[in-house]
């Protein structure tokens, strides 16, 4: 006893046969729609966490970059300290070579009648 079902829109009977209907509409209970909102809510929650912890990442990299490069800047600045005061070192050192002293042709003593530096 081979029966064909055919499917067909319509609860309609063609010559003896039985056509059973397909339900295409899609009814979502109560529990399905609690079930929708919470995974939802989940999925918005994980991806808000992933946005904020990616931004408190980028934070500390930068402000560990900053925190370096102001160190650096110290260092930059403390170095040519060093260096203007070698520079002047080696000024003075080759300004002594330079200045070379006169001999002392005569030495003349005071005596001790005049007057130095005002007083009597």
């Amino acid at each position: 006893m081979n029966r064909i079902i055919s499917v067909s829109s319509g609860a309609e009977r063609v010559q003896n046969r039985r056509h059973k209907t397909v339900n295409r509409e899609i009814v979502i209970g109560p529990n399905a729609i609690k079930f929708v909102a919470i995974a939802i809510c989940a999925l918005l929650s994980l991806v808000y966490l992933t946005q904020s912890t990616a931004g408190a990442n980028r934070s500390v990299r930068i402000r560990n970059l900053e925190s370096k490069q102001a160190d650096l800047q110290l260092e930059k600045e403390r170095l040519e300290v060093e260096q203007t005061r070698l520079k002047s070192l080696k000024e003075i050192d080759n300004g002594v070579e330079k200045n070379v002293l006169e001999p002392v042709s005569s030495v003349e003593h005071v005596k001790e009648s005049y007057a130095v530096a005002g007083i009597r």
